[in-house]
């Protein structure tokens, strides 16, 4: 794992890992929590946008990224 930079790419080792490791900042408990497509981030969304990210196509590019 790198250790020697303050910034991680997610292309690094680890770096899914660290950031799934902790909830968004903003989370409080009455959101989701879903994995950006391209980016990797985590983000906190409604229950609605949930269920958009999860049948509108979103959810299924995270595990085809992943697969590369």
């Amino acid at each position: 794992m790198i250790t020697d930079r303050l910034i991680m790419l997610p292309d690094d080792e680890g770096f899914y890992e660290i950031l799934n490791g902790s909830l968004p900042s903003d989370f409080n408990g009455s959101q989701c929590v879903v994995q950006r497509a391209g980016s990797g981030l985590l983000e906190t969304v409604s229950f609605d946008e949930a269920i958009e990210y999860a049948l509108g196509g979103e959810y299924d590019l995270i595990g085809d990224e992943q697969d590369d």
